[in-house]
């Protein structure tokens, strides 16, 4: 089981038919949050950290304009926020999603989405 995946499983329990359409979370790693820090944010629609992420590049700019950090430390830390952003980015979209009424229904694993999605159904929509 080297490729299983974990993801929670998010429902809105104040609509009809809840568990018919949940919301697949992946817990690790997210490389393109990583990589693509706001542009990231602004595609899942965060938009505080967005403009967090944008006011934090903006600020680095100035203090390595006025010559506060040297290159080396200005890479240091823009690393450093990356690789956080990078760990924490499918945790700032649990947050969301708790804002917005999911509660974690479960905890599904599998090689792939698919396989994953299918535990899921097959544990809460089978009849007995």
């Amino acid at each position: 089981m080297l490729g299983t995946k974990i993801y929670t499983v998010h429902v809105n329990p104040e609509v009809s038919h809840a568990y018919e359409k949940p919301v697949f979370v992946r817990e690790g790693f997210q490389l393109f949050a990583f990589l693509f820090m706001a542009l990231w944010a602004l595609y899942h629609r965060l938009w505080l950290l967005a403009a967090g992420l944008v006011a934090f590049e903006v600020v680095m700019m100035e203090l390595g304009k006025a010559a506060v950090l040297s290159p080396v430390s200005f890479q240091i830390v823009h690393l450093a926020v990356q690789v956080l952003v990078g760990f924490h980015a499918n945790d700032f979209l649990r947050a969301r999603l708790k804002r917005q009424g999911y509660v974690v229904a479960d905890i599904a694993s599998g090689d792939t989405l698919l396989r994953a999605e299918q535990r899921f159904f097959e544990r809460h929509l089978s009849t007995p």
